[in-house]
Formats: structure tokens, sequence, C-alpha cells
């Protein structure tokens, strides 16, 4: 078995540990913030200090089909977070579009909702309980490599390809037949890479994306404020996260553009971000809990952006892969940090399932081919809603329409998903990556219905208040 050495100690480098932990691999977590967390869900929401997880107090809801693929392979971190009070929750039947009791097969929109502190305490207990070695407080300095493989495409054939043989840390060197980056989107690989000599692609990243305004709550008697409610509004210039946690807690998130200065500078202030919130019908009785968080919770910068390091078939590096957020980050609005993380570690266990680390211009090969395949395709259809939705935003702030076929087909599924159970079934599938969905989207009857609609949503503005009337409430 591989001597495997995972850089990151937040949930997907656990993840990624336990699952190669349970092939036999020897594997140690190395984590350069140096605090356990806290036994208990509240200490460890406000006692833990943890600036290495930039959202760790941020809003948070991992897609269903992250507990899908938990539940089928990491049984244990599941019942680890649920008995920690982590809250098992159907993310189809609050939506005001929900008519009818639940039929059989609406459990595969079950997720767990939890603050990220208790999701992130939970992995770490289970890590620990299954024997793998967690370094806290160990910076990673760079990468050691050696001569690799010979290269054996067209006419690059022979060449060397640089093979990383362990990471230098401030505690020294630790050996690895695999080093796997699991940093996030702090990661530091494009200079490791270049200090040992390989060129690094350009990162693929937006120049514009979100800003989270968060706030978490918790009611008087433990129940959120209604039991239906949309969760993400997309209310003009302006969105809405409304997203239920652990123990009576829960979450408010306002979502403007990175760039939007006029909404950033008012929004800080905990009277305007409320008034805001306001706007948006039937979330004003959301404010009634009492704050867990000290203000406004601000996250800029929220954008998509890839590593284009398995693009070509010609490989940069062995003995050394990036997993998650290193690789390729989403804008949080849509959720699937976490689930196309553990789908990405699940790639990596079968490609070293099949070659090995003896074979390392195979494994990565093999890697570089199942990440394309399998997640190049969300990592884009991510990429064109960050796009479509900042242009609908910009519309919205000029006073006018946004017009895109591709939108707003969008739209009309989402205004037909309002109406009809079924559309609400498929457009939920889809945005919770559950398999099949895109067969069913395609449907002939699901497709004409969404065409129809078409028209309507394609010459009007998104609901919402005018710009003028937003900054009027929020200016106070």
């Amino acid at each position: 078995m591989a001597r495997v050495v995972v850089l990151g100690a937040a949930l997907g480098g656990l993840q990624t540990a336990l699952l190669l932990a349970q092939d036999g691999h020897g594997v140690t977590v190395l984590e350069r913030d140096p605090q356990p967390p806290p036994s208990g869900a509240e200490p460890a929401w406000s006692q833990w200090p943890r600036p290495g997880i930039a959202q760790l107090r941020q809003t948070h809801l991992p897609l269903a089909r992250w507990l899908q693929l938990a539940e089928a392979h990491l049984p244990d971190l599941v019942r680890e977070m649920t008995g920690a009070g982590a809250v098992r929750m159907n993310v189809l039947t609050p939506e005001p579009g929900f008519r009818g009791p639940p039929t059989a097969g609406d459990e595969r929109f079950d997720t767990l909702a939890a603050r990220r502190s208790l999701l992130e305490s939970a992995a770490t207990r289970v890590a620990e309980g299954a024997g793998i070695r967690i370094g806290l407080g160990t910076v990673c300095r760079g990468l050691r490599s050696s001569p690799g493989p010979r290269t054996s495409y067209g006419g690059a054939s022979g060449e060397r390809v640089p093979q990383v043989t362990g990471v230098e840390t401030d505690a020294g060197f630790t050996a690895a037949d695999l080093v796997v980056d699991c940093t996030g989107r702090r990661s530091q690989l494009p200079s490791w890479l270049r200090d040992i000599g390989v060129p690094c692609p350009v990162d693929e990243s937006r120049r514009r994306g979100f800003t989270y305004y968060s706030q978490y709550f918790r009611s008087a008697d433990g129940e959120m404020p209604t039991d239906r409610f949309p969760l993400v509004v997309e209310h003009g210039s302006l969105g809405l996260l409304r997203i239920p946690a652990d123990h009576g807690t829960y979450s408010l998130c306002l979502i403007g553009r990175s760039d939007d200065q006029q909404l950033r500078r008012a929004l800080r202030n905990e009277h305007a971000w409320s008034a805001a919130v306001r706007l948006f019908p039937g979330a004003d009785r959301w404010l009634d809990g009492q704050p867990v968080t000290d203000g406004i919770q601000i996250m800029a910068g929220l954008t998509d952006r890839k590593r284009p390091l398995y693009d070509t078939r010609q490989p940069l590096v062995t003995g050394l892969v990036a997993v998650g957020d290193a690789w390729a980050i989403t804008t949080p609005t849509v959720g699937r940090g976490l689930a196309m993380s553990l789908q990405h570690s699940l790639l990596l266990r079968d490609a070293l399932r099949r070659t090995g680390t003896t074979h390392p211009f195979e494994l990565v090969t093999r890697f570089a081919e199942a990440t394309r395949d399998s997640l190049g395709r969300i990592y884009e259809q991510t990429a064109a809603y960050t796009r479509h939705r900042l242009a609908e935003m910009d519309a919205h702030t000029a006073g006018t329409p946004y017009r895109n076929p591709d939108w707003s087909r969008a739209k009309a599924l989402a205004l037909l998903a309002q109406r009809d159970t079924d559309a609400l079934r498929a457009e939920r599938a889809a945005a919770h990556l559950l398999p099949g969905a895109r067969e069913v989207l395609r449907a002939p009857a699901l497709a004409d219905a969404v065409a129809r609609l078409v028209p309507e949503v394609g010459q009007r503005m998104p609901p919402g208040p005018s710009r003028a009337d937003l900054l009027k409430v929020v200016d106070g």
C-alpha cells in the first residue's frame, strides 16, 4: 500500500484521507492551523479559531448528492455528524411549489443541515478514530521531487516528468508516494510547482463574482420560522439564502455582486442589512431569532476558478494531485463544493485501485481523464450560471431585462417549478447533481412546457424592487 500525504484537514481533505485509509493506504494529514476542535457543537462554533477555513461561519448547506455519496462510502462520517446534531432535511418539501405528500423516491432530496463548524469537527473525530494521523500546526513550505517516468505522447516522447517524493514542512521533510493537495481556495500549488521547475498553467478565473453578507440566528423554540420557504431567491440585483442548520440555528445570507460598492458599504451595517432582508416576501419573520454571530459576516471574491492541471494529455508532474477546491472553485451560491470534492476524492480512490503508485504516470493520467469526464461539465455549467446571474444583476441595476436564450430557459424552468411539483423535482434534481437529472430535463413534455414559458420570462424584469428603491431602503 502507498504512503499518502494529504495537505489540509478541512472536510475535503478528511474525506479524501478516510477513503484512502479504508483501502489500506498509510495516510498522514498535514494541517497548518494549530488548534484541534473543542468538544461540542457550541464550543466548535464559538471557540474554534480556524483561519484556514474561510467559510467556517458562513451560510452552508451540502447538496443532496453529497449525502448520497457520503452514506454510500463514508457511513461513519454521516453517523457522527447526525449524532452531533446535524439535521436530516429534504431540500424539496420546503419549497412553496411543492404540493401533496412526498412520494417514493423523494428521499433522494435529503441532505444534512448543520453549521460548517459541526461538520468539520465531526470529520476530525472520525478521522482520528480511524487511526489517521493529523499533524496540526504543520506548515507546508514546498515540494521535493526527483526525475520521474518518461512520457509517451507524440513529440514529447522520452522526456521525463518530475516525480514528487514528499513535502517540505517547517518540521522537516515528509516522504510520500503520493501527495494530495486539499488546501482549498488558498492553495499555494502554483508556487510550489514553480519551485521544482514545473511551469504550472495560469488559472482559469472569472474576474467578477459575488459577495456574501450573512448572519446566523437561533430560534426561540428550536423550530424554523416557517416550514415553507424558498431556500434561494434571486431578487433583482440581490439574492437571499435561507438555510436551516443544527440545534435550532439557521442563517440568512444576502448575495450581491463583488464589485457593487454601493451595496457593499451599506450592507456592513446590521440595520441596513435587516432592511434589505425585509424586501424579500416572508423573510421578515426570520429576523426574529437571536443572532449567534457578531455582526454581519462578509466573504468576498466568490467566483469560479479552475486550475488546468488536467486539461492536457501530458501530465505536468507525477506523485501529486489536486483535489476539490485546490483544483476548481465554484461559486458557493449553488452549493456544489462539498459534493464535487467528495466525487473527486472517489475518482482518486478508484484510480489508485486500478494503478497503485508503482505506475505514477498512469495514475495521474487516469485521474486527469476521470476529472475531465466527471467534473469538467459540472464546472463549466456552474461557471455559466455565474456569468448569466452577474449579467442579470448588471441589467437590473441599469433598469433593463437581461435577454439570453439559455438564461431565459433556466428562468422558465424555475417558474414552472413554482407551479408544477414534477417540474420542481426535475429542477431540484439538476441543481443537486442527482443521477439521471439531465435525462429528466430533456423529456419532451417538460421541455415543451418550459419552451412555452420562455416568452413570459424573457421580456420582463426579475422580481424585486428597483435599484433606486433598494438603495433608498439600505441607505436608511
